[in-house]
């Protein structure tokens, strides 16, 4: 596991680290004295994963709150989760009123300064138990379909699903810029797939992980579908679509 310690204290970087230290051995701690130190170190392309970041919010130059704004700018140009993701950012500052500022750049905790040992401790442990739920999560076996396109037996990954639309008979899977065609019911597809998914319309079930925005009367996907959405649907769209969002970390 990798902890950034980014503080122009440095007596300030030294107690995070020997606190770290007490706490766990399995680990490599790095430091940064300042947002730009770490910025540029974030920009490398053989950069080594964060998985914590402790992170002061008050220092010179470019400041733990700009740098985090720099950060999340980098993981949404990239169209990376900012919650539930990597590194879990923790503020550390004298400045307890500038907290509720932080969580608008998705921090995972915040300790204030003089730091206390035992809070520190509580804190750490929360961010040990997250990265080890956030590594099974990304480790876990992606969920396949099998489906009969023409002649041919397709294993289809599940996240690369858009939606999926009824066609008569048949059913249409929309896989990227490609349109899988095959014979199936779309009620089928629903109780397969189940989760991340909802069903808008008798006609489409649709993979919230691609849904752009929505109005009362259609989705609109990434890829630029627009998909209806029944007056009798849509409440329960909205409410498990906001479950789908907290759930994934969004």
């Amino acid at each position: 596991m990798n902890i950034a310690i980014c503080d122009d204290e440095e007596n300030v970087r030294y107690l995070i680290r020997k606190l770290i230290e007490k706490q766990t051995k399995d680990c490599r701690i790095m430091e940064f004295s300042s947002g730009g130190e770490l910025l540029q170190f974030w920009r490398r392309e053989d950069r080594e994963q964060i998985e914590i970041l402790f992170l002061d919010i008050a220092m010179e130059g470019a400041d733990g709150m700009e740098t985090a704004e720099q950060i999340r700018a980098w993981k949404e140009e990239r169209e990376e989760p900012l919650w539930g993701s990597l590194p879990l950012l923790i503020f550390v500052t004298g400045h307890p009123e500038y907290m509720a500022k932080a969580f608008s750049v998705n921090a995972f905790q915040y300790l204030v300064k003089p730091i206390d040992e035992k809070e520190f401790a509580d804190v750490f442990a929360l961010a040990l138990r997250e990265c080890c739920h956030l590594g099974v999560k990304k480790n876990a076996e992606p969920r396949k379909i099998l489906v009969r396109d023409g002649n041919i037996t397709r294993n289809i990954p599940v996240e690369d699903i858009y939606y999926i639309e009824s066609n008569n008979r048949k059913i249409i899977i929309a896989v990227g810029d490609e349109k899988i065609e095959c014979y199936g019911k779309i009620g089928g597809m629903e109780r397969e797939l189940q989760e991340g998914f909802f069903r808008t319309h008798r006609g489409y079930l649709v993979n919230m992980k691609y849904v752009e925005r929505y109005s009362r009367t259609e989705v609109q996907m990434r890829d630029g579908s627009r998909l209806l959405i029944s007056k009798y649907k849509y409440q329960d769209f909205v409410k498990a679509y906001l479950g789908y969002l907290a759930e994934d970390g969004r």
